[in-house]
């Protein structure tokens, strides 16, 4: 599956994607603004952590990429997809000089599409660092509200951070 939207296409993972996400899962700045830490991913730990987002049910991971030279840019991945209450967990993640360049807007929006049409998803929701303020504009954009706050929720920097909540309903409640 493909899926392209301007200067952004969404695609699934392939073994020359490896080392860029493995320089990805080991950027100790743009790990804990995903709210995670890096750990020294190495290639075998990668294509685990890729196994286990392609190959477990109720998971969706797709490359970012750019549309003209199919260069990754970073990943987008939905967990806990519930097909009975039609919802999923969403995640995102871009390299930082990708950012800011509507990359992660277009990948948003061609995501809730595709699953909407598909999966029949009714609902979205998400956690950022609540001072993550470039991507929350970007949510909001994409039709996500604020719907809670976690306080000092994760330890991350030396510091406790809170964590928003976001959620986006993708059609009517039925």
């Amino acid at each position: 599956m493909t899926l392209e939207s301007g200067a952004t296409r969404l695609r699934p993972w392939r073994d020359g994607d490896v080392p860029f996400l493995m320089r990805l899962r080991n950027d100790v700045p743009l790990q804990a603004q995903l709210l995670a830490r890096a750990r020294g991913s190495d290639e075998a730990q990668v294509r685990r952590w890729l196994h286990d987002r392609t190959a477990l049910p109720g998971r969706l991971f797709l490359v970012i990429a750019d549309a003209t030279t199919d260069a990754p840019l970073g990943f987008v991945q939905v967990s806990d997809l519930d097909p009975l209450d039609r919802r999923g967990e969403l995640g995102i993640g871009l390299v930082t000089e990708a950012q800011g360049c509507g990359h992660g807007g277009r990948a948003l929006s061609l995501l809730l599409l595709h699953l909407r049409a598909t999966r029949g998803l009714r609902k979205m929701s998400l956690r950022v660092r609540s001072d993550n303020e470039r991507a929350i504009r970007c949510y909001e954009r994409a039709g996500f509200v604020r719907c809670g706050l976690l306080r000092s929720h994760v330890h991350i920097e030396g510091a406790w951070r809170d964590v928003a909540l976001m959620e986006c309903l993708l059609e009517a409640s039925d």
